[in-house]
């Protein structure tokens, strides 16, 4: 079964003004390729932005810690132990094109 816009409570005319809003991408044949923005020095010239974000602490698993453990029930007889939780980073990079770099301060 297909889920059409009105099927999930969407109507027509909200879809097309929101694809009213969707500007393409200028393609390769009609202009130059834009350069980045933080190459850029005109505030109104169209270029690639890039944003990076970041999640600095998330736990990704187990840590273990060699030696014995302070309480002895914990013990496994080997030479190491569950002492915490080991945490990770994690950063994308997104780039997308802006029509003007005042639209992207922040790629400098």
């Amino acid at each position: 079964m297909e889920l059409g816009p009105t099927a999930i409570g969407v109507s027509r005319s909200s879809i097309s003004i929101l694809e009213s809003a969707v500007k393409l991408f200028p393609s390769a044949n009609t202009v130059t390729a834009p350069s980045r923005c933080s190459d850029v020095s005109a505030i109104w010239a169209p270029c690639l932005c890039t944003l990076e974000m970041c999640i600095g602490w998330y736990p990704c698993g187990l840590k273990y810690c060699k030696g014995k453990p302070e309480n002895a029930l914990q013990s496994n007889g080997g030479g190491s132990y569950r002492c915490g939780i080991k945490t990770c980073r994690k950063c994308h990079q997104y780039t997308y094109y802006v029509r003007e770099k005042q639209q992207c301060l922040w790629d400098e």
